[in-house]
């Protein structure tokens, strides 16, 4: 057994919990923050060689992200599958046995954690034997697989849209989103009326 512990935080609780294993790219780790923000999960664990904050490739690409979603750090497999006890495991993988995304449902009142692993090793076997339900997305062209941030995003929209109403989350109902200092769209940042130059 690992002699690291991960603090389990009280996140883990009821709520959606995203999980990067072996996650190699900080680019990779940013796009998940913002997209676990985006899906409503709670919190997200970095564990093995994940990278975490602070970290300027992972704010990059988060945008602010990072610093609205919890995380924690597991060091390794070890402290990630004690973090896991009792939470419901969703592993997205390519494996035997595996249901297509859109197949998937999950309890709707307890923790649940969506786990991605690095692109080049995938799952350990321990993460496959601990997985409740193993999940793939189906690949209908000549790839045979997507970008880990791309897949997370996939699979945690389908589980986020389980978890309450998708109309929530439309900005017509939560109102327009704050003028965030620095995010520019096309070179105006958001909230802005664009200049005569920046139409032209």
């Amino acid at each position: 057994m690992s002699s690291h512990f991960a603090v389990r935080p009280d996140w883990f609780d009821t709520g959606l919990i995203a999980v990067a294993h072996d996650v190699r790219s900080m680019h990779n780790i940013g796009a998940i923050f913002r997209t676990a923000d985006g899906a409503g999960f709670a919190g997200l664990v970095l564990s093995g060689i994940s990278g975490a904050p602070p970290d300027p490739r992972i704010a990059k690409v988060a945008l602010g992200a990072e610093r609205t979603v919890p995380h924690t750090i597991a060091p390794d497999i070890d402290a990630l599958l004690d973090l896991l006890d009792e939470v419901h495991v969703v592993l997205l993988e390519q494996a035997p046995g595996a249901v297509a995304i859109s197949e998937l449902a999950v309890p709707s009142s307890s923790a649940v954690a969506l786990v991605v692993c690095g692109e080049i090793t995938g799952a350990p076997r321990q993460l496959l034997s601990r997985a409740d339900q193993v999940a793939e997305i189906p690949m209908f062209g000549s790839k045979e697989s997507l970008n880990v941030s791309v897949a997370f995003g996939i699979a945690a929209y389908h589980l986020g849209v389980q978890r309450r109403s998708p109309q929530d989350g439309l900005q017509a109902v939560r109102g327009p989103h704050p003028v965030r200092d620095g995010v520019l769209t096309h070179g105006v940042t958001q909230g802005q009326t664009p200049s005569r130059k920046d139409r032209d």
